[in-house]
């Protein structure tokens, strides 16, 4: 049985013409293979360098033979008062551990840092996660900094980030923190947890005025934003309880454009629109499954579609003991609503430790099913070939894809293209034909592209297919698609064509891309 279609009678692609001698075919999809490609994936909490208790919630000390399979990156917890122990005084022993435990078991690794409080830990001995160090609080005035207290009695101290003291120490740890997790270790993903509760941009420090709170936040992004150039940094839009209730009004369970009248209102409230205007800060919402309301799926929406931001993380509002009780109906929604805020990455239901190694063993289908849906999951849906190739003769490629999945590709991935005899086992001729415009291919959108080729040398006559392989140059590795036809070696069929004799003539491969989509620069209401 071939992984493709010929057909006969041509199915065009958009309006292009088929030219006399050309064939189109429709590679065989496989929607049911799972693809580990680079920027996206499942994500496993580790939390050593904040909790170093072996019973505690650290993956690593209660799992020390688990390796997570299956889930591609892990993202390590912990606060500034954790790491600068005394002024300019930096123990990173305990982060290191964590992060070199993890890069040597494949993992890519992200920063899940915070400079404000992590009430998860504020009660250990000694506390973990404070936040702000104890030596920087002791110098900050008493009208610049407030003790805030959760329901469940956990407690962390908020200051006022306009004070210029505490400004200067956090640019100088940010920049420490760049230094220190570089080359090798350097992360593919940070939070910008800068303000409030978590580090989640929520119940942080009471400001007396909105202008007030605008100015702190605001020097808070550009302090992060300047710390981390070239690198991407996730800010959590989740609800905050100090705002008008308004701002999050309406259905938890979809967006209700009745509900996003003060889109404008909402943004300014948390400065998401200075936020936005940075280049290297995207998104997270720690809250899907549960408290995502209309005026936050309109900001993921706006970032996704308008600003082209990536990559996007969603992290459920609940751990997997949580969600299990409502069954595989509720648990299925909530993975297919951290699926609908267009993320790149999801954190493991569960989080990390025991729970979320029971989400990955007792649901293996959930876990293939947020695969297959976040991230990008490109796909070539037809393919216009050339009947006859010969070497030194030029022929025009065409080809039209689409992205199935929730997020994209950060990069533009470079394209190979090749001839293959003896039932695909034996390489006739292979050339590098450029990038296509990959990290413009949004969900659901149709893509045309055409190659113009030419091998230079063929090695062999008769019959051969034509093959395709995507490649990350940021990486070097092999982009999977979710194609029946692959090879051992990443590349796919697309059909069969005839070898011509050889001639005299010689050239080389090169690439003319459809127009890429620019980013658009829609100004923020």
């Amino acid at each position: 049985m071939p992984h493709f279609q010929s057909i006969a009678t041509a199915v065009l692609l958009g309006c292009l013409p088929l030219a006399a001698g050309t064939q189109t075919v429709v590679p065989r999809e496989d929607p049911d293979v799972t693809l580990h490609n680079p920027d996206m994936g499942w994500v496993m909490y580790e939390n050593y360098p904040l909790d170093p208790r072996p019973n505690g919630s650290s993956s690593m000390l209660t799992l020390p033979n688990e390796n997570f399979q299956g889930c591609d990156h892990v993202a390590v917890m912990f606060a500034w008062s954790d790491v600068e122990t005394a002024e300019g005084r930096y123990d990173w022993s305990r982060v290191d551990t964590a992060w070199d435990y993890w890069l040597q078991r494949g993992k890519s690794l992200h920063l899940r840092m915070s400079t404000e409080p992590l009430f998860g830990w504020s009660r250990l001995q000694p506390a973990g996660g404070l936040g702000i160090p104890d030596w920087l609080l002791a110098r900050i005035p008493d009208k610049q900094k407030n003790l805030r207290t959760d329901n469940e009695g956990k407690s962390g101290w908020h200051v006022d980030a306009r004070n210029p003291l505490y400004q200067d120490r956090l640019r100088i740890f940010l920049k420490a923190t760049q230094a220190h997790l570089s080359g090798k270790r350097r992360p593919a993903l940070i939070d910008l947890r800068g303000f409030g509760r978590w580090g989640e941009w929520h119940s942080g420090f009471p400001y007396a005025s909105q202008e007030d709170k605008r100015e702190a936040l605001k020097a808070v992004l550009a302090i992060w934003s300047e710390a981390f150039p070239g690198q991407m940094l996730a800010l959590s839009y989740s609800y905050d309880p100090d705002g008008p209730p308004e701002l999050h009004a309406g259905s938890t369970r979809e967006l209700d454009p009745a509900c996003t009248r003060n889109f404008a209102d909402y943004l300014r409230f948390s400065a998401f629109d200075v936020a936005l205007e940075k280049t290297n800060i995207t998104l997270r919402r720690d809250g899907a499954g549960g408290a995502v309301s209309s005026n936050q799926r309109k900001l993921c929406e706006y970032a996704y579609h308008d600003l082209r931001r990536a990559p996007q993380m969603s992290e459920f509002v609940g751990g997997y003991a949580q969600t299990r009780p409502g069954g595989t109906v509720h648990l299925q929604w909530s993975i297919d609503d951290a699926l609908s805020l267009h993320p790149n990455y999801v954190n493991l239901l569960g989080y990390g430790a025991r729970d979320g190694l029971n989400f990955m063993l007792e649901r293996p289908d959930l876990v293939i099913h947020g695969l297959h849906g976040m991230g990008y999951r490109l796909v070539p849906l037809q393919a216009i070939l050339p009947e006859t190739i010969q070497p030194g003769e030029k022929f025009v490629l065409h080809m039209q894809w689409s992205n199935r999945a929730a997020g994209r590709a950060l990069r533009d991935y470079a394209l190979k293209v090749r001839l293959a005899t003896d039932k695909g086992r034996q390489v006739a001729a292979e050339v590098d034909a450029g990038v296509l415009p990959t990290s413009q291919w949004l969900q659901g959108d149709k893509h045309s592209t055409r190659t113009e080729v030419i091998f230079p040398k063929i090695d062999g006559s008769g019959q051969a297919t034509l093959q395709i392989s995507l490649n990350d140059p940021a990486s070097g590795r092999v982009i999977s698609l979710p194609l029946s036809a692959r090879g051992s070696d990443g590349f796919y069929t697309l059909g069969v064509v005839t070898l011509g004799p050889a001639t005299n003539a010689s050239g080389s491969a090169y690439q003319i891309q459809s127009p890429i989509r620019p980013q658009l620069k829609i100004p923020l209401p």
